[in-house]
């Protein structure tokens, strides 16, 4: 799902406060959902240059294509088991 929110911001980052509350998410949760995507090399997190306090969060080119590959797999799948 946070693949998701970030590939709809295109290749602008998004504050980590914006995906916490869209996901519905607590802030401790959501901290280990970024470090693992982060350690898969998936996302980066970076502070904002003008407000420090902000930490934003952006796709890697490596995310992009894994979030593009999950997208096809399941289009696949639906349409697959649905009929026509």
């Amino acid at each position: 799902m946070i693949e998701r929110a970030l590939a709809g911001a295109g290749n602008r980052p998004v504050p980590v406060t914006r995906l916490t509350a869209f996901l519905q998410e607590s802030g401790t949760r959501m901290s280990a959902l970024l470090k693992h995507l982060q350690a898969a090399g998936l996302i980066e997190r970076n502070r904002r240059t003008d407000d420090r306090r902000t930490v934003e969060v952006n796709l890697t080119e490596a995310g992009r294509t894994r979030f593009a590959d999950a997208e096809r797999t399941a289009h696949m799948r639906l349409t697959r088991h649905l009929p026509a």
